[in-house]
């Protein structure tokens, strides 16, 4: 995905921050591929949409040299055309994805704390994690007050990104925090999705998880 996608929950439009995998899906479902995996002419950005917590497919991008299909009964938008690349676009194809997996959704930039042209998470107001399973939101925590407490910290110097160790703890915090594993895209489709996907697993996670939001 060359672009952020984007998720539309309970009527709110959301940035997908992190996913642990490289791709919530691929359009090759719908018949539209590159020529090969890694070609760089190939790209496509989603807008998802979550009703009666299944995940759907709402409107896609995409640029391809392949040519396109008729998505669900959508016939693409052709809104550019160079070299014999051409970019469509999809509105309301309403197609659910079977996703398994965790993302990450923020709302509402805050500040970028300078740590470079991707915002972390806790330099947004809300941030919130889903969980899926065959495409059906079984999980959804919310992270924002645990941001919160981290942009109080350095806004009142009790941390310091030019500070190593604070940035590692902050860094320890996050990646124990959520549930999903974002720094290693698809390693979880090479192992068995059981622990992730136990709710009582979750459960005891987010008891110590709040027990710790005062330690950051």
């Amino acid at each position: 995905m060359a672009a952020k996608d984007t998720i539309i929950s309970d009527g709110t439009l959301f940035l997908i921050l992190k996913c642990e995998l490289k791709e919530i899906y691929k359009p090759d479902i719908f018949g539209i591929s590159p020529i090969w995996s890694d070609d760089q002419t190939f790209e496509y950005n989603s807008t998802f949409e979550i009703k009666d917590y299944q995940l759907y497919l709402k409107d896609l991008i995409i640029t391809s040299d392949r040519g396109y299909k008729v998505i669900n009964g959508i016939e693409p938008e052709y809104i550019f055309s160079e070299k014999g690349i051409e970019t469509a676009r999809y509105t309301n194809v309403s197609v659910p994805i079977k996703f398994t997996g965790a993302v990450i959704i923020v709302n509402t930039v805050v500040k970028n704390y300078g740590t470079g042209e991707e915002i972390p998470c806790f330099g947004y107001k809300t941030v919130r994690e889903f969980i899926f399973q065959d495409g059906k939101l079984v999980t959804t925590i919310d992270h924002s007050k645990a941001m919160l407490r981290i942009r109080k910290n350095l806004d009142l110097g009790l941390r310091n990104l030019d500070k190593t160790r604070d940035v590692e703890c902050i860094k320890h915090f996050i990646k124990t925090s959520f549930v999903g594993d974002y720094e290693h895209p698809d390693r979880m489709s090479k192992t068995s999705l059981k622990k992730k996907l136990q709710f009582m697993t979750y459960i005891q996670k987010m008891k110590g998880y709040y027990s710790r939001i005062k330690e950051i």
